[in-house]
């Protein structure tokens, strides 16, 4: 295992099964705990209007992409367990900038086109 960490850009889709008022900014706001001065804006977020769906990147500390992952889930955890917010189906991924992200995303797209 590798001992050197970096910074990590995990992003989350994140299904709220019991949504209610400002649930979506309660989790953001609990997240912004983990924040640092070297870490603003922490995190960008997304959320559907009737809070049962959001989206947030944060980036994290870890020795590689699947420690990212890990770190990514229990501060995400945590931070929804804080709130109380009840979560359905997660999507996550680690990248080392956004660009990786936007990268991946482009190579599903192409991938979708071309399925039958």
């Amino acid at each position: 295992m590798t001992t050197f960490h970096h910074t990590w850009i995990v992003e989350v889709e994140l299904e709220v099964t019991n949504p209610d008022e400002g649930c979506a900014q309660r989790i953001f706001d609990a997240l912004v705990a983990y924040g640092c001065d070297e870490t603003e804006p922490y995190p960008t977020q997304v959320a559907r209007e009737d809070g049962r769906w959001l989206e947030v990147s944060l980036p994290v500390w870890a020795p590689s992409q699947f420690a990212a992952v890990a770190a990514g889930a229990a501060t995400l955890a945590d931070a929804c367990g804080r709130v109380g917010a009840g979560v359905g189906v997660v999507r996550i991924a680690a990248a080392e900038s956004s660009r990786g992200h936007e990268a991946y995303r482009g190579r599903v797209r192409d991938m979708e086109a071309t399925a039958s």
